[in-house]
């Protein structure tokens, strides 16, 4: 079977360079070129293949290349971070990569048979496929689904030239970056030529040249003229507590409290109008006593600056069989005691918190690992007559969450997380998960029109503007407590109203060309061979 899959002379150098030119675009290197070119050589690759059943299957095994390249370049952390902590990793890191690169697989055979066989044009049929394919990733079914690092996330260092995704949504910024890379590969492929090649080829570039300059413009344009509004200041707490510490419940009390302790006095009172601390500051059950005398420090410091405190902790729900049901939550603490106020995270990250396909009941021994329950509804935390909503850790990337807390009414996006998994303070234990899982927020800001907090165990602590610009951010494995003034509009974007037409519109057209390819191929014409290849 390995030697039937392993791409064979001719399938695998220029499938490697697409994969790793397109690794080396996102966070934390993500230089501004790459996402515009990195698909250019993959896409002529599958151009010149032979149109026949051999080339569909040389698609498919240079894909596989693509993908496990591509994707353990990106991922590698869910092992090299993880496997510390869990043997679960091992499981988490290969059921990752076999699902990833046979989706990168049957993206290739898709797009082969699109542009051989229902001769769609190679610059329409690359970012149908790829998008396509990203959001079958996005919205694989319960926590299978993957939706980190789509393509459109690598420009997220430049949000001025991303700003179109107010309109499309983050996958509509994918099939942007994909459509050029596909006219730029039509372009390679139609190098040389007499007097009509040529002005083919100069349609082309001009074709090529305003889709990219285009958008980037209106981008730079709307980043110059969006009206914000102050909501006024915020305060995120970095405790830094290793996650070696947090794994042991007293010591991670013990250690959060003594790190609190001195940064709070660091706040003055009034100076914010709320202070948000990261997800599960406190491995407690704060609505299921036992938890008293450190619900009465959080009311102390809560009173001291003047604010209410969102903090991470745990809820539970009984679970009819004697047992409960443990959430990775988030509780609002006022001045004058806890308040109602409890957020249930939707969002669960594969195996850690939900193990996928297998029963919580059967993972009871793992103590509340692996088998958190999802939570329900979208509630907002209310603070004078400013609306938060709260994504835990992961939950930052989906679209989706953040949308519906847009359209009940929030003002504001906060972001609690823990990303103490993804590296310690030595340089050599850093990986880039620490980078890749921020910079989502940016997306998030765009998309909606919202300013973001972010409070991190370890870092990165930040702030997000509606421009997408990231502003007070905290240095990685120091405690710290930053302050700075959150800013919002009141307009409800084109993308919250209508979603992710984008990326749902991509699936549908290469369901289709698939259909339209099995249709062609049951009538006996899948794909003339005295035909030339179109280039265009």
């Amino acid at each position: 079977m390995i030697r039937l899959l392993w791409p064979r002379p001719g399938e695998r150098l220029l499938p490697a360079l697409s994969a790793l030119l397109l690794a080396a675009s996102f966070p934390p290197l993500h230089p501004l070129i790459l996402p515009f070119v990195g698909l250019v050589p993959y896409a002529v690759w599958i151009q010149r293949l032979p149109v026949d059943r051999a080339g569909r299957r040389a698609a498919v095994r240079g894909s596989l290349l693509f993908g496990l390249l591509h994707f353990g370049a990106l991922f590698y952390w869910i092992l090299v971070a993880l496997v510390w902590f869990t043997g679960l990793a091992v499981v988490a890191f290969l059921g990752a990569m076999a699902l990833l690169t046979a989706l990168a697989a049957l993206m290739g055979w898709t797009l082969h048979r699109a542009v051989h066989e229902v001769r769609v044009p190679l610059w329409l049929a690359l970012p149908v496929a790829w998008t396509g394919a990203e959001w079958f990733r996005a919205h694989w079914p319960g926590p299978l689904a993957f939706p980190w690092l789509g393509l459109g996330t690598s420009l997220t260092a430049f949000p001025e030239l991303v700003g179109i995704a107010e309109v499309v949504g983050a996958q509509g910024v994918g099939f942007w970056l994909a459509l050029v890379n596909g006219l730029l590969a039509t372009l390679v492929l139609g190098a040389g030529g007499g007097a009509r090649s040529a002005g083919r080829r100069a349609l082309t570039a001009l074709a090529a040249a305003l889709v990219m300059v285009v958008p980037a413009a209106w981008g730079y344009w709307r980043a110059a003229t969006l009206e914000l509004r102050d909501v006024g200041p915020v305060a995120v707490v970095q405790p830094d507590i290793a996650e070696h510490l947090k794994l042991d419940p007293p010591v991670a009390l013990d250690s959060t409290l003594a790190s609190l302790e001195r940064l709070m006095p660091r706040l003055a009172p009034g100076s914010a109008r709320l202070v948000v601390m990261p997800e599960v500051t406190f491995t407690l059950y704060p609505r299921g006593g036992g938890s008293g005398e450190v619900l009465e420090r959080i009311q102390d410091w809560s009173r001291e600056a003047g604010a209410p405190i969102l903090f991470g902790s745990l809820g539970f729900a009984d679970d009819g069989r004697g047992g409960s049901i443990p959430y990775n939550s988030a509780f609002l603490m006022e001045p004058q005691g806890l308040a109602d106020y409890q957020y249930d995270k939707r969002y669960l990250v594969p195996v850690v918190e939900r193990v996928p396909l297998v029963p919580a009941a059967w993972l009871r021994r793992l103590d509340h690992f692996g088998t958190f329950g999802v939570g329900e509804g979208w509630p907002l935390a209310q603070v004078d007559e400013i609306r938060f909503g709260t994504l835990i850790c992961y939950e930052s990337t989906y679209p989706e969450a953040a949308r519906r807390f847009r359209l009940e009414g929030a003002d504001v996006l906060v972001n609690i997380t823990n990303d103490a998994w993804y590296g310690r303070e030595p340089l050599w234990t850093r990986t880039t998960a620490l980078w890749q899982h921020p910079s989502h927020l940016v997306m998030r800001a765009i998309e909606n029109r919202m300013g973001v907090a972010r409070a991190a165990n370890t870092g990165i602590s930040l702030f997000v503007d509606p421009v997408g610009r990231i502003h007070g951010a905290t240095r990685l494995f120091e405690p710290d407590l930053r302050v700075d003034t959150v800013r919002t509009t009141d307009v409800v974007t084109l993308y919250a109203r209508w979603g992710d037409l984008a990326g749902s519109g991509a699936a549908l057209a290469a369901l289709l060309l698939v259909v339209a390819a099995t249709a062609l191929a049951r009538r006996g014409a899948p794909a003339a061979l005295d035909r030339p290849k179109r280039l265009d």
